[in-house]
């Protein structure tokens, strides 16, 4: 899940001793470096200037690092002014809206604009509100980043991603978890969400336990960029919330989404390998929650590289998991039609592959 260099760099980033901190970070300057610099650990460069800089001892090219940090910081800065400007507008069409992922981290747990690197803002609707969301989107000159405009129906995909004319983005989900498509699956999650003042203003987020579930069910996922840094994310919030994490509450929503396997799996790498603040008791609940074949495929499918075959996998099982206790049969006999529509997130350079007929 992780390269032995991004691990590296990680613990240069968590490490409690400065001085093994600073080790591990010669360590990876004289392995890798920044002339090998990949775009996962690109990420955790602002963090490291942070740290870094507190200190006021020598440290190897602390100025590349607090060009990535100042970069972050700027880019943080307008990524949310734009966004903040669309959520006043919904707001005022009295859409409720939840922060989700690296801005509401920032906003919560992290305090500095420029300490994790976003490359959207991304915020959730209820189901109802997508069409008035995009709408007021289009308006203001936002655009689909795949594809023409969604119309219609949105019940077979979870979020869509928006850039405006200077290419900040957006990214509007009404599902908080691709694994969970069924009707209903976020009723208690708008129930139990939090309040925070940030930038002047309040926003929703999720509270600790479900930021855990989703920063982990998301992050273990096969990205092209290393996502390296939801490891990052979720130690922050065992850290800031300790007493406040429900983990009764985390055990039966992961049992619930059907994402047991994928949460202990992501929980047990952040004990074994950083040695975070999660009960014993816990893994071993998560380890006990039954899970059927359809869910470990699942995260297997989840976790590779995207492939034709891979894709198609992905969609039946988020069609399967979507229509229930359903027999094959007729989940089988409405997947054409789901693909019609759920294909609309695939980027297009794989809806090529997939229609091209070399491909095997």
């Amino acid at each position: 899940m992780v390269k032995p260099e991004e691990l590296l760099l990680l613990r240069a980033v968590l490490e409690k001793s400065d001085r093994e901190a600073l080790s591990f970070y010669k360590d990876w300057l004289r392995i890798v470096g920044f002339d090998k610099l990949d775009g996962g650990c690109f990420r955790l460069l602002p963090l490291l200037y942070k740290r870094f800089s507190e200190k006021g001892q020598p440290v190897p090219d602390l100025n590349k690092l607090k060009s990535a940090y100042r970069h972050a910081l700027y880019r943080n800065s307008m990524l949310f002014h734009k966004a903040f400007e669309v959520l006043a507008e919904l707001e005022k069409l009295g859409v409720p809206v939840v922060l989700l992922k690296g801005s509401a981290l920032v906003a919560a747990y992290y305090e500095d604009v420029g300490a994790r690197p976003m490359s959207d803002v991304d915020f959730l609707v209820q189901e109802k509100d997508v069409k008035k969301t995009l709408n007021l989107l289009y308006a203001l000159g936002w655009k689909n980043k795949e594809g023409p405009p969604l119309r219609g129906s949105v019940r077979h995909i979870h979020s869509v991603d928006m850039l405006n004319g200077e290419g900040y983005g957006l990214d509007v989900h009404w599902r908080a978890f691709y694994q969970c498509p069924w009707d209903g699956a976020d009723v208690v999650l708008w129930e139990q969400t939090e309040k925070v003042v940030f930038k002047g203003a309040t926003i929703r987020i999720l509270n600790p336990a479900q930021q855990i579930l989703h920063n982990c069910a998301h992050g273990v996922r096969w990205n092209a960029v290393s996502p390296t840094r939801w490891i990052v994310d979720v130690i922050k919030i065992l850290e800031k919330k300790a007493g406040f994490i429900n983990w009764e509450s985390l055990i039966s929503e992961a049992s619930a989404r059907k994402i047991s396997y994928t949460i202990h799996y992501g929980l047990s790498f952040l004990k074994s390998e950083f040695n975070a603040d999660i009960p014993e008791n816990v893994l071993v609940k998560l380890n006990e929650v039954p899970k059927d074949t359809r869910e470990i495929r699942f995260f297997k499918v989840l976790t590779s590289p995207p492939s034709p075959g891979n894709i198609f996998t992905k969609k039946w099982l988020v069609h399967s998991n979507s229509m229930g206790n359903a027999s094959f049969w007729e989940k089988a006999a409405f997947f054409p039609f789901f693909l019609s529509k759920a294909l609309y997130q695939v980027p297009p350079y794989v809806r090529r592959r997939m229609s091209d007929k070399r491909c095997p």
